[in-house]
């Protein structure tokens, strides 16, 4: 195995050096690449002055979660990468994490811990709302659980706080789709591998920690909404029929909640969002093609 990490940071100074730390504590050796989004908190200064091991890929302007992390897994791949692990700035790994998923690693499979919070007291609410909850496997999780065996547990969602993924996935299917500047790049992924058949499970004698507690949830804008119509129509999983009933569907929540929490801008922000989704459609059809093909697309 020859594994490298890709960090996006963007104004992260207060858990990056939590965060590189924990790789180098690693029982199995990383090379550790961060590729910065233009921080102006002096991130990446104390990178480069505290962490000279770790390569700083430095951009002149914030691309995006999703296309900071191709230039980290592109690097990697270059370098003759076998596996990447894509890792938030605000996580960070346990010292045994990659020892102890190495036995349930593939190469069609994206493996992941399990997520914890910064405190390390209870599951991240998502991982547990998103990942565990919903997986088809809980019930033989729970079993498994009280016997004590170990083993790795199939699901459908699991955030990219904490991703492990082989060379043979990345050229297959590729980096994050450019359609996605923030939010929801993920779960796109994420379609694609369940499209391609590819495995996505958790291994819970593994951890990562995420603080992100006080983090407040996300408030609608025509950003985030026209992020979320996106995803709806770029799910390969889906024909273009049922892309639009996902689409219909998610219009009348967003209405609802406006009316019902008297949330009138949201109702200003959705036909924003529309009307940018609108000039896409080329766009969005060229895109739904690449993402069916097999190849290392935007990498």
């Amino acid at each position: 195995m020859k594994l490298f990490c890709v960090i996006v940071t963007y104004n992260g100074l207060r858990w990056i050096d939590k965060c590189l730390s924990s790789l180098t504590s690693s029982t199995v050796p990383i090379y550790s690449i961060i590729v910065d989004n233009g921080s102006t908190d002096g991130t990446k200064e104390y990178i480069a002055q505290h962490h000279k091991d770790a390569l700083l890929l430095c951009q002149e302007k914030n691309l995006g979660f999703g296309q900071a992390n191709n230039i980290g897994i592109r690097y990697a791949l270059e370098h003759d990468a076998t596996h990447v692990l894509l890792l938030n700035q605000d996580a960070w790994i346990a010292p045994d994490m990659i020892e102890k998923m190495m036995p349930y690693i593939d190469e069609d499979s994206l493996v992941s811990p399990i997520h914890m919070t910064g405190e390390g007291d209870r599951l991240d609410r998502n991982f547990c709302k998103n990942a565990l909850i919903k997986s088809p496997e809980l019930e033989r999780l729970q079993s498994n659980w009280a016997v004590g065996v170990t083993d790795r547990y199939y699901t459908n969602e699991i955030n990219a706080a904490c991703w492990l993924l082989p060379r043979k996935i990345l050229e297959g299917i590729g980096g994050f789709n450019p359609l996605f500047f923030h939010y929801a790049e993920d779960i796109d992924y994420l379609q694609r591998l369940h499209y391609h058949q590819k495995g996505v499970y958790f291994v819970p004698d593994a951890r990562v920690y995420h603080d992100r507690a006080n983090v407040p949830d996300k408030v609608p804008n025509a950003q985030l909404i026209y992020q979320q119509l996106i995803l709806r129509a770029v799910d390969i999983r889906r024909s273009r029929f049922g892309c639009l009933m996902l689409r219909w569907r998610y219009a009348i929540g967003v209405f609802h909640t406006a009316f019902t929490a008297h949330r009138w801008k949201d109702i200003v922000y959705y036909f924003h969002a529309l009307a940018r989704y609108h000039t896409m459609h080329r766009s969005i059809r060229d895109n739904r093609y690449t993402l069916k093909t097999i190849g290392r697309h935007w990498l």
